[in-house]
């Protein structure tokens, strides 16, 4: 795609293609707009990858397509949330790739990057058990599908929260299973494998992911609750 650093091979619509020309061509010169999530890191898997995108900056993007999610932060944003124990800017400025803004997204890297604190995995299981919660509710009416997304997002708020538990750094969702399996966590591993295949699962699939995230958070709130 020309001028915008992402490949052909990424945007399969030419609405995609034209809203993120768009997109680029819109942002005031040196404004950072970054690939970030598994298309960054060059691990899509269909059908549950989206395109995720970062605006660093002022503005409000139009409506994108919906396969691509734009986010907007400032860079003040990013810093407290990054200084809050935030996963999400963390991340983005470890592996995100800037489309437009090269050298101020690298100046907040180096800026922002060394001092950052550890990603608080508390915050994830807090995430987890919101979207547990909203799996639940969506299963009762019997909304399978949607009930599948959540508790997808849930297992990877699990799986994060475990991983940087133990100082490892999550990579991107189709990475998690194989980090968590050279960690020796077979059972999460094996759960975050079957939730991000592209056959989608079973009701009992979901029932059974259900009750897993459930017993893992009832697992960790356990210690704390010991020691109150």
């Amino acid at each position: 795609m020309g001028g915008s650093g992402v490949k052909d091979s990424v945007l399969d619509t030419l609405a995609e293609r034209k809203y993120l020309r768009g997109l680029l061509s819109a942002m005031p010169h040196g404004q950072p707009v970054v690939l970030i999530g598994s298309w960054a890191r060059g691990t899509a898997t269909s059908p549950w990858s989206d395109i995720d995108v970062l605006v660093v900056g002022e503005g409000e993007p139009a409506l994108a397509p919906s396969r691509l999610q734009v986010m907007l932060m400032s860079s003040a944003e990013l810093r407290r949330r990054l200084v809050a124990g935030d996963d999400f800017p963390h991340w983005a400025l470890r592996f995100g790739v800037p489309l437009s803004g090269r050298k101020a997204w690298e100046s907040l890297r180096r800026e922002l990057l060394p001092e950052a604190p550890w990603p608080d995995s508390e915050r994830k299981l807090q995430q987890a058990r919101r979207k547990w919660e909203a799996a639940e509710a969506l299963l009762a009416m019997g909304d399978v599908p949607a009930a599948e997304e959540e508790v997808r997002f849930a297992l990877s708020h699990i799986a994060r929260a475990e991983l940087l538990s133990q100082q490892v750094f999550p990579l991107s969702r189709p990475e998690l299973s194989s980090q968590l399996e050279a960690m020796g966590n077979r059972d999460l591993a094996r759960m975050m494998a079957r939730a991000n295949s592209p056959q989608p699962m079973s009701e009992q699939d979901v029932r059974d992911a259900l009750a897993f995230v459930r017993d893992k958070l009832k697992a960790e709130a356990r210690p704390r609750s010991a020691s109150q």
